[in-house]
């Protein structure tokens, strides 16, 4: 078994006929070009390129089965694949991987992607396969997950190829001190089944415990419940030889279910061309969180393109190439085709509602241009851009906004999303809690204040200038200064070197920053009598009491442990200095060496390591009577107005906060300009009711001017008579 892991793809495209050529047009692939969908009835490969019956014992292989008839290489650069692949395009900021460990009070949001605030696994020393075990449940496969495959058009030389060299510009510095556990764990090869088999098909729990049990290779076969599996991983130590008999025997075996499999051997694949709703949910689903805990689903809307019967794939679209498009304006910059860059346009919000804005001779066919379009090139552009149907406004059936008297220098400020998605503000930035990052769809007990801690909407500025409503976090985590610049430790070894000072079993936030407290303690701050009262019994007064003694114990016991912890790290490391970073803050040792003191971020060479992290969301979209100004200019343009004076604050697993700042702040607008120019909002009704009576007493001076002119004219005239 340890062999198939690193068969090498190039193998695969001799022995299957797939195509190397990225082309999708050249491609060698069938194609039924057709809008039915295909029976699939196929025959299951694995790892080795064998044929599997229901006797078989190991788990099938995506690329070996799906990539006989499909362009598995071409595919494997899509955006949901293609993060750890050099070369490939950033494209604009999404939400990171946010290493989470609750036991040391990390939250560190990494990114192979070049984004600012974002660390670089690489840098860090994160290997892949400690990425794919932490993240792997979120992806469907392919790029850090399967690092170990080898480049597509590589000679088999039945030597082990870890992909370096064709990866050599994003991981060939990587020292990967568990790479033994990729000849024992198998890669993750994307999984076409995640978002292609039928709703109610795929368990992506099972795929799920499976790369929890370390059992990447046997993730597809446990998500499609082809059989059962057993053996763990997990529970092979490291250094095994996977080579040794013995251990091979530990490795899972997997019992198919034999009545999967037709006579002819093969097995009905229920699979649908367009990703289910069902399936994007698992990664992309959101809920609310205010100062009760999570907030109930049936007090919310769904998005109102999804009530209108929509699907997420009718906006979010791709080729053979997987890119999805992501629908923000400017996305279609990257593609040189004419043809894309149009239809990327028109699936944006302003493409769909309004119609794209660029649409020239270069982006029309031939079969657009009749005879009333032969001429001047400034005519033939100017009466393709009013007559072409791809510039029209309309896609998928949207409503023409009205936006009447919306001033246009709002479309030049504010993006479509400021004022219509998100969840509503309500005078702050509140919690969120994402599939990512919270591990939704898992079934467990929440709260809503486990890490990390998400804020949302945050109304600050993208690249382009304009206004979004964005998600945000704080960094959290064990780092050392060196020369003035801070690295955050390896988050995968911190809970092993924080372990023995720290003692926390569950919670960093629960067990030292609000530490229950005794039944001495409670009784010292609410008496005999009331301490025996349970908490839900508490009075207000009670509880704040209580609050406010937790705090204080918490801040003793915070200071003691990250102090102690900060000792043993600088000693084990051999660091210059060890500090803990939360909530914007840098805690260090300070001079006598046993307690703490806050670093001043203007220290560091790269104080943007322990700034807030943003980026831009999209969903869901909220009916147009829900939108930002709908009531009128001063719903936005007032004291209190939610995008200039709504608030935020830092928020992290350590004791402190910053102070709150306004969204205006964050955008960098003093609050000086905020105030004039809302009292100059203010003052527009009493200024048009001054301009309207000023109109009126002038006209009627004209008119008395005229009557009078008149009069006299008349009187002349009868004098002369």
């Amino acid at each position: 078994m340890p062999f198939v892991i690193f068969q090498s793809v190039a193998f695969v495209c001799v022995a299957v006929g797939i195509s190397t050529d990225g082309d999708a047009a050249d491609s060698r692939f069938s194609r039924a070009d057709s809008d039915t969908r295909m029976m699939h009835h196929i025959d299951l490969y694995d790892y080795d390129n064998k044929k599997i019956t229901a006797e078989s014992e190991t788990p099938y292989s995506p690329l070996m089965t799906c990539g006989r008839c499909h362009d598995y290489e071409t595919i494997s650069h899509g955006w949901h694949f293609n993060a750890f692949l050099p070369g490939t395009n950033d494209g604009r900021r999404g939400e990171p991987w946010i290493w989470t460990e609750p036991r040391t009070g990390t939250q560190l949001p990494l990114s192979y992607r070049d984004s600012k605030g974002l660390f670089n696994p690489n840098d860090l020393g994160v290997s892949p396969w400690e990425m794919t075990h932490q993240f792997g449940g979120r992806i469907p496969g392919g790029g850090v997950a399967a690092n170990q495959t080898p480049a597509v058009g590589e000679e088999d030389n039945g030597e082990e190829d870890n992909g370096e060299e064709n990866n050599e510009e994003s991981v060939a510095a990587v020292d990967d001190p568990r790479s033994e556990r990729w000849k024992l764990s198998g890669v993750l090869q994307i999984d076409c089944m995640v978002c292609h088999a039928s709703p109610s098909v795929y368990d992506f729990n099972a795929r799920r415990d499976a790369i929890d049990d370390e059992n990447f290779a046997w993730s597809a076969t446990a998500g499609l419940r082809l059989g059962t599996i057993d053996g763990n991983v997990s529970r092979i130590k490291d250094g095994s030889d996977p080579d040794d008999e013995a251990i091979q025997a530990k490795l899972p075996k997997v019992t198919y279910d034999a009545r999967r499999f037709s006579p002819d051997g093969t097995v009905f694949m229920d699979l649908i061309r367009h990703p289910s709703n069902n399936a994007c949910f698992q990664c992309h689903s959101q809920r609310t969180v205010d100062e009760h805990g999570i907030e109930s689903r049936w007090i919310h809307d769904q998005d109102v393109h999804l009530r209108a019967g929509m699907q997420c794939s009718d906006c979010h679209r791709n080729g053979i190439d997987h890119n999805i498009v992501r629908g923000f304006e400017g996305e279609s910059d990257q593609y040189d085709d004419p043809s894309v860059r149009v239809a990327m346009d028109t699936l944006t919000c302003v493409g769909c509602h309004i119609g794209p804005e660029h649409i020239g001779p270069e982006h029309i066919g031939p079969e657009h241009i009749g005879p009333e379009h032969i001429g001047n090139d400034q005519e033939v552009e100017l009466s393709i851009r009013e007559t072409a149907i791809p510039s029209r406004a309309g896609r998928l059936g949207s409503p023409m906004p009205e936006h009447a008297g919306l001033p246009a220098v709002h479309f030049e400020r504010l993006a479509c999303t400021a004022c219509h998605s998100g969840p509503i503000s309500r005078g702050e930035a509140i919690g969120m809690m994402t599939s990512f990052a919270h591990g939704l769809g898992v079934k467990e007990h929440r709260s809503g204040q486990e890490l990390p801690r998400i804020i949302a909407p945050v109304y600050g500025l993208d690249d382009d200038g304009k206004i979004y409503p964005q998600r945000a976090v704080w960094p959290a985590f064990w780092g050392t200064v060196v020369d003035g610049a801070l690295t955050p430790i390896d988050p995968s070894m911190i809970y092993d070197l924080t372990r023995k000072s720290l003692r926390v079993r569950k919670g960093f936030v629960e067990e030292l920053v609000t530490p229950q407290l005794s039944r001495t303690e409670l009784k010292e701050v609410l008496g005999e009598e009331r301490s025996s009262v349970r908490e839900h019994e508490w009075t207000d007064e009670e509880a704040t009491k209580v609050a406010a003694a937790q705090k204080v114990a918490g801040e003793k016991l915070f200071n003691e442990k990250v102090a102690a912890t900060l000792v043993g790290l600088q000693d084990t490391l051999e660091a210059e200095q060890a500090v803990y970073v939360s909530s914007g803050f840098i805690y260090r040792l300070a001079a006598d060496g046993e307690s703490l003191e806050k670093m001043d971020a203007n220290e560091l060479k790269n104080s943007e390591a322990v700034e807030m992290v943003s980026w831009p969301l999209a969903h869901s979209v909220r009916p147009a009577g829900w939108s930002l100004g709908v009531g009128g200019c001063l719903e936005c343009h007032s004291d209190g107005s939610v995008i200039f004076d709504s608030t935020l604050q830092s928020v992290g697993p350590g004791p402190d906060q910053t102070p709150a700042i306004t969204m205006a702040e964050v955008r960098g607008t003093s609050a000086n300009q905020v105030l004039l120019w809302n009292q100059l909002f203010g003052g527009r009704k009493l200024f048009k009711f001054l301009i309207a009576g000023s109109i009126g007493v002038l006209c009627v001076t004209l008119l008395i001017g005229i009557g009078t002119l008149a009069s006299n004219l008349v009187n002349r005239r009868n004098n002369v008579t």
